[in-house]
Parts: C-alpha cells; structure tokens; sequence
C-alpha cells in the first residue's frame, strides 16, 4: 500500500485538503494557539483551520512553554471555568487594546487540563469565557461535555465577540463544515450510525 500523500499546507490528506475553502481574516486581536503534540496531524484537528486563515495567528505545539514568550501583563486565556470572565464584560471593563492577545488551548478537555496545570503562568493569566448560542457542529468527536466546542468554533465565538462581527469569521466555519462533511462522506454509513449519530439522537432527548 503507498504513502499516503498530505498536503504539506493544511497537513491533511490530499483528498482531504481544506485549502480551497480557507479565506484569509485580518483579525483584530492576536490569537496563540497553544496545540498539545497529540492533536498535530489529526485528521478531524481545526485549529489549522485557525492558523491558515487569521493573519494574527500562530500555533504551537507542545506541553511545556516558555513564558518569556508571552505578553503576560495583556494576555488572556480562553477558558471557561467558574473564574473566567465573559467576553462582554471584558470588553465592557476597557482592558483590552489593540495589542491585547488572547490564548486558545488545543486539545481534549483532559489534554487541555494538562496544558494548563503544568504551566504556572497560564494559571496566573486572567481567564474568559464565550457565549455559545448553538451547539458544536463536532459530529464526529465525542466529548464529554455538552457544551464541548472544536478549537475552530471557539475561536469563532471570540473573535466574533471580540470585534462584535459574526459575519466577518464565518469563513472559519465553512471550512469546518467542509472538512466535517469529507469526513462523514467517507465513512462506512453505519460506522456514523453507530458512533455518532445514535449518540447525536441521544443528546437531543436528554435537552
């Protein structure tokens, strides 16, 4: 069986590759994507699709970072746990300027976890949280939380927030659906059935 062949741009498969759908976003305010080595080259990852798209973005991969690396007086870390201050307030204290960054974790809830317990100085920043009004459209992750959201979502919903401009980074939702639905076009229809959809029906009886 040959090498499989991958785009050395989207790192996905050539099949696969998401490049004609990504649209170049000046955004505002700069986004670090901090990517835990195990999501690199998965082929459902989204924070590509973050990376390739924003102007004012950068990925990288690791579990350790240097914290020389980071503006910690203007930085703060998308993360939502009982401290995290929502966006509209944030905004609405004055705070944040136009060389404010903000710190996306890339991985799962567990992986993420990890990302920030074994690096102090992301502990120390000031954490926010989004307003989601829709659930993820993550069909074929499983998370353990309902309001679990791919990287390329959360960054819409900030950025969007951010510059209060939905429209502006819907291209970076069109790339994942383009990439979700390869995807599920290539799988054998009861694998989806089985793994995916049954558990989709399930989550929607239980709201």
């Amino acid at each position: 069986m040959g090498k499989r062949v991958v785009c050395q741009r989207c790192l996905k498969a050539q099949a696969a590759c998401i490049c004609a759908t990504i649209k170049s976003i000046d955004n505002q305010h700069f986004l670090h994507i901090l990517q835990d080595p195990s999501e690199e080259k998965k082929a459902i990852g989204t924070a590509r699709i973050l990376g390739l798209s924003l102007t004012a973005a950068k990925i990288t991969v690791g579990e350790l970072f240097e914290a020389s690396l980071f503006d910690l007086n203007n930085s703060y870390l998308l993360y939502p746990d009982e401290s995290a201050m929502p966006v509209d307030s944030l905004l609405a204290s004055g705070k944040i300027n136009q060389k404010s960054q903000f710190i996306l974790l890339d991985g799962s809830w567990k992986k993420a976890y990890k990302l920030l317990m074994i690096n102090p100085f992301l502990q120390a920043l000031p954490k926010i949280s989004i307003n989601i009004n829709k659930k993820s459209d993550y069909r074929i992750r499983k998370s353990p939380r309902v309001d679990g959201l791919s990287s390329v979502e959360a960054g819409y919903y900030l950025l969007s927030q951010l510059e209060n401009n939905s429209e502006k980074f819907k291209p970076l939702l069109n790339s994942f659906s383009h990439m979700i639905n390869y995807q599920i076009a290539s799988m054998p229809a009861e694998i989806y059935e089985h793994h995916y959809l049954a558990k989709e029906n399930l989550d929607k009886q239980k709201d």
